[in-house]
């Protein structure tokens, strides 16, 4: 893809099998446009309780069934034959049809609203707790097991547990606690990480490497003795599951069949192992798979991004764009054109496009800048 132009995300038209990447900048109505597919979706007949949506943090989360619920309550208003003609295109275009197919959309719409308990819109790490809970034995399951949102005591106290064990035993310290408790966070953090032969000939190289296997093994005994797990836990048991030769393939029908569309918001700040998770249940037709994101934002490896999942995610996929910005005035975006123009963050998906301003921000606004630039 070398064309800076993609095609625009049109909610009145039904997306395809498979995956489809919805591109889309700061500014540009990213979970607008998820949610307006979700109303699309269900006035086409989908039922609510088939659509999985996702996001990432539990705040968005909340936002994003708020959002989900008054687009529906809206929709539900708007095809009310004695209200007023919507100005909404997608509300717009629903109210075009027939009476008979309005009133059908409207009954749907209703439906959802009414139903609207039954949605699944969770964060990654609550729709896994869900599917795992609901497979039981096939899901790696255990009853009466505590999540929890990370296990900091309990890395702390094997950390001084190890040490004063190693001094109480009369051996060398060979590094500090502050040492140790980078090689800890560096285990807890990833949990599915090998921890790989040391190349080194000294004895400090060996014991720290000897230090990782043992806090890695008691960290999870002590999870074990505990009954808890952790968030990461549960992408891991999932995904263990989906890559079992005997379990996956009844994993992935049982998903299959619960969901038959997944929207998964901000989809940037998605890992390895959660997109595993949703590739192999939902990138394959019948499914459909939309990932809406910002690709820029997936080079901010600080904030958990991976740029490279994101290039995985969306090769061959069908991919339309957020073009409209309706945050920043037009000034402003040419000025940040002339600035990022053709650059490529990663590869020709994660590129930067220009986007138009909405109607009325042709002009610049901003008042008392002291400079004349835009940008």
């Amino acid at each position: 893809m070398t064309d800076t132009t993609l095609a625009p995300f049109d909610p009145t038209r039904p997306l395809p099998e498979g995956v489809t990447v919805i591109e889309a900048s700061a500014g540009t109505g990213k979970t607008h446009a998820a949610v307006s597919l979700v109303v699309a979706e269900v006035a086409r007949g989908r039922p609510l309780d088939e659509l999985l949506v996702v996001t990432f943090t539990i705040k968005a989360t909340g936002t994003l069934r708020e959002r989900v619920w008054r687009r529906l309550a809206d929709a539900v208003a708007a095809l009310d034959p004695k209200a007023p003609l919507p100005t909404d295109p997608l509300l717009a275009h629903l109210r075009s049809g027939t009476p008979d197919e309005v009133a059908l959309f409207r009954r749907r719409l209703h439906r959802a609203l009414t139903d609207f308990d039954a949605a699944t819109i969770a964060t990654t790490h609550g729709f896994c707790h869900q599917v795992l809970a609901g497979l039981g034995v096939a899901g790696d399951a255990e009853r009466g097991i505590e999540v929890i949102e990370d296990v900091a005591g309990i890395v702390d106290d094997a950390v001084d547990d190890l040490f004063v064990r190693r001094f109480h035993g009369g051996g060398d310290i060979l590094f500090g606690r502050d040492v140790a408790r980078r090689i800890a966070r560096v285990v807890n953090d990833h949990p599915e990480a090998e921890i790989g032969p040391v190349a080194a000939s000294s004895e400090a190289a060996r014991l720290r490497r000897r230090f990782a296997v043992t806090l890695r093994d008691r960290i999870r005994d002590q999870k074990r003795r505990g009954r808890l797990i952790t968030y990461d836990d549960l992408l891991a048991r999932l995904a263990a599951s989906i890559d079992d030769p005997t379990r996956g393939p009844l994993v992935v029908d049982r998903l299959r069949r619960r969901f038959t569309m997944a929207i998964v918001d901000e989809f940037q700040d998605t890992d390895a192992v959660q997109w595993r998770i949703f590739e192999a249940a939902f990138a394959a037709a019948p499914c459909r798979l939309v990932l809406v994101g910002d690709p820029k934002q997936a080079i901010y490896a600080f904030r958990g991004g991976d740029v490279h999942v994101y290039r995985a995610a969306t090769e061959g996929a069908t991919t339309l764009a957020l073009g409209t910005s309706w945050r920043a005035d037009q000034p402003l975006l040419d000025g940040i054109d002339a600035f990022f123009g053709g650059a490529q963050l990663g590869g020709p998906t994660v590129a930067h496009r220009p986007l138009r301003a909405r109607p009325g921000a042709e002009r610049a606004r901003l008042l008392g800048a002291g400079v004349g630039a835009p940008a």
